[in-house]
């Protein structure tokens, strides 16, 4: 008989060849890829979060570059977001090319002077009638000019050659002189030699003027004395000889006073204008006359209440774009539909101080307002000091024909709308 420990061997050895049997049958077939293991499937799902081992790993791959493929399509979709933002820059640029058209193409010398190809119109005899410029037949007319800095500061840019560089190359219609009442070498502070000097200035400004067919405003400066009745004996003194000698002229407006401040009221200016006009008037008794307002002629809504007697009397407003804005505009709007005769004789479109760069967005709301109400307009100033509101680049030592790389930033944009009045008859 067999013992039992040799049936026990031999049970073990068959089942020890069956495993070899099945899993060599197994193995063939895996091989082939006729079956796959249960524990398998695990291992695809988990292909994603783990490093890839196994052949059927290779498969998670294409499922890896289906996932990148998603950000792909992020980028594509990007930049039709951004593409307002790129068609803006380029309106931009075809704005400015159109504006350089005219500045530089149509509107240079052959010597490259600026020249906007603009020649304002000139009207005669001015007067004022329901609140409006007007002219010799009661036709509405619009002044637009350039204001002076101080000629006891500047004189070389009020000289005759440069006024009429002005009027030919700027086609500008009125120039303001503006003469400082107290400020340095002031016409009430130099002493008799010094205010002989400024009215030979302005005689000598006033005739050029009257040569190239242009209003000429005689700007009596006050500024630091803040209130006009502070020098009004030498304000009386000076207009009786001004008017004495311009009184056959029709192109000659007199300014008694440029900003009234500080504490000065309206009540203080009706006082002195009521004393300064009748000067003028016993000689000319219908040349224009512009009248400054409280607050560096800015308050209008104290002349509506109690406005001047006296005939061709125009309120003075002044404005600078970057500091003054809609409340500005809006009660200057105010004062016009309330029928006030007003005149901008001073304006930048630079900060309240003179500095800082050209606020473009209030300054087209400024000019869109005084184109509406055909308002008269000088701008703040001829002259190349180092400060945002002078015309002339601080660069540029040339007192008249000047380049348009000459101007400043904002003698350039007041230049550009200058000449849009030469675009339109263009396009026209």
């Amino acid at each position: 008989m067999v013992s039992k420990k040799k049936k026990f061997g031999a049970f073990i050895f068959a089942v020890i060849f069956s495993i070899a049997i099945v899993g060599g049958i197994f193995g063939v077939c895996y091989y082939k890829g006729i079956v796959s293991y249960p524990w398998q499937i695990k291992n695809v799902t988990s292909a994603d979060n783990t490093i890839a081992f196994s052949k059927e790993e290779t498969v998670s791959e294409p499922e890896e570059v289906v996932v990148e493929e998603k950000p792909e399509v992020k980028p594509s979709v990007e930049p039709e977001e951004t593409k307002p933002e790129p068609e803006t820059t380029v309106e931009e640029p075809e704005t400015t090319e159109e504006e350089q058209n005219v500045d530089f193409d149509s509107l240079l010398s052959e010597d490259g002077i600026a020249n906007t190809g603009v020649k304002m119109d000139y009207y005669g005899a001015l007067s004022v009638s329901d609140g409006k410029l007007v002219d010799s037949h009661g036709k509405e007319v619009q002044l637009t000019g350039i204001s002076t800095h101080g000629i006891n500061w500047f004189p070389e840019f009020a000289a005759p050659e440069t006024i009429a560089s002005l009027r030919n190359n700027f086609g500008i219609n009125v120039i303001r002189l503006a003469m400082y009442t107290s400020d340095y070498n002031g016409y009430c502070v130099g002493g008799s030699d010094n205010q002989k000097d400024l009215m030979d200035k302005i005689c000598s400004a006033v005739d050029a003027a009257t040569e190239n067919d242009m209003y000429v405003i005689i700007d009596w400066h006050t500024l630091n004395d803040e209130n006009p009745n502070t020098y009004k004996a030498e304000s009386i003194q000076f207009f009786g000889e001004m008017v004495r000698k311009y009184k056959g002229n029709d192109n000659v407006i007199y300014e008694i006073c440029n900003e009234p401040n500080g504490d000065t009221t309206w009540s203080d200016i009706k006082s002195y204008a009521k004393e300064v006009i009748p000067v003028i008037r016993n000689v000319d008794s219908d040349a224009v006359i512009l009248v400054g307002t409280p607050e560096w002629s800015s308050d209008l809504e104290s002349v509506q209440d109690n406005p001047l007697n006296f005939k061709n009397i125009m309120y003075t407003y002044h404005f600078y774009a970057a500091s003054h804005k809609d409340d500005a505009r809006a009660e200057l709007e105010s004062a016009l539909e309330a029928g006030l005769p007003v005149f901008i004789s001073e304006y930048g479109l630079v900060s309240a101080d003179g500095n800082g760069s050209v606020d473009t967005k209030e300054a087209k709301k400024w000019y869109d307002l005084i184109d509406e109400y055909k308002l008269s307009s000088c701008i703040w100033n001829l002259s190349n000091k180092d400060e945002g509101s002078a015309l002339i680049s601080a660069d540029c030592q040339s007192t008249l024909d000047w380049k348009y790389e000459d101007l400043s930033e904002e003698g350039k944009y007041f230049f550009d709308k200058l000449s849009e009045g030469n675009k339109t008859e263009n396009d026209n």
